[in-house]
């Protein structure tokens, strides 16, 4: 565990990602039909620790119906570097390394894990990008021995700031 001064220096660069972000994103994996939803991105700081749990929720946007929800946490390290850790109720946990550049989270998938009953999905890539009040997340995967394809991608405005 980081000493709490250590926390805070190491908390410094990602106090703008802090809050409860709202928008809407579109899907576009082309072994889907397009859709559209309504995303809600909570980016909260773990007390006395270089660490930011990130719980993420999707819904419908012509019904309101839960069509997705994730988990994470994201590991402060020196020199803005991060370890991203996302656990996906379909059956997946990923791990992504990378750094905070110019207001955007470079990151590098490095394993994901399936359940037994999962789909066979190979990578996931992720990239948020945070201009001002705008956070853009968006989401690519490769299922089997497909290339990677653009998956979702969401534009959310912050809604809320941390307290």
């Amino acid at each position: 565990m980081s000493p709490p001064s250590q926390a805070t220096d190491l908390m410094a660069p990602f106090a703008t990602w802090l809050g409860r972000w709202e928008g809407e994103g579109r899907g576009l994996w082309e072994a889907e039909p397009p859709f559209r939803y309504r995303e809600t991105l909570a980016i909260e700081a773990v007390p006395n620790r270089a660490l930011l749990r990130l719980t993420q929720r999707a819904t419908v946007l012509a019904s309101g119906d839960l069509s997705h929800f994730e988990v994470g946490f994201l590991r402060l390290l020196p020199d803005q570097l991060v370890e991203l850790m996302v656990v996906v109720p379909a059956g997946y946990v990923e791990i992504h390394t990378g750094r905070l550049q110019d207001g955007a989270l470079v990151l590098t998938p490095q394993t994901i894990s399936g359940s037994p009953t999962a789909r066979p999905l190979r990578l996931v890539q992720r990239t948020l990008e945070l201009n001002h009040d705008l956070l853009r997340n968006a989401v690519g995967i490769a299922v089997g021995n497909e290339e990677v394809s653009k998956h979702v991608e969401s534009w959310l405005q912050r809604a809320a700031p941390t307290s």
